[in-house]
């Protein structure tokens, strides 16, 4: 049986109050990236990315969190907590790409604005998109 291994990480965006994210990010074990080239801060304000950090998700963003009270599993959307952090008119992408040996491989972003609004695309969109090419076309995976 294999595992998913997967590598994520955001863009760079700037935060409404620094502190405030920085301790989010702590709390869930998140890294915390800061842009070192001088074009990714050319107008002077802060900003930041982050990355999943060791939490058991194999490498891609959480799904679910445990509650040290009850020991339950509950969802979680990362995009929707970082949402709240955001300042006024930034964007940050969050990305995913992983596999499962060669099972199959598979990626996935979201994009989120500080109102919560999202979009969002997959590698699977490639079959959909694929069809107008021809009929004949098999999944990657076994």
């Amino acid at each position: 049986m294999s595992n998913y291994y997967a590598t994520a990480r955001s863009n760079y965006f700037a935060v409404k109050d620094e502190k405030a994210f920085l301790e989010w990010a702590d709390q869930l074990g998140f890294a915390v990236l800061e842009p070192d080239h001088r074009d990714k801060v050319a107008d002077g304000i802060r900003r930041f990315g982050i990355a999943p950090g060791n939490h058991g998700d194999c490498g891609g963003w959480p799904e679910s969190m445990c509650d040290e009270e009850t020991g339950e599993y509950e969802d979680f959307d990362v995009s929707a907590q970082l949402s709240a952090h955001l300042a006024d008119g930034e964007v940050a992408a969050l990305m995913e790409a992983g596999n499962e040996n060669l099972r199959y491989v598979t990626g996935h972003a979201v994009a989120v604005n500080g109102k919560g609004e999202t979009v969002r695309v997959d590698l699977e969109s490639i079959y959909r998109k694929a069809r107008k090419l021809g009929g004949n076309i098999t999944r990657a995976e076994y």
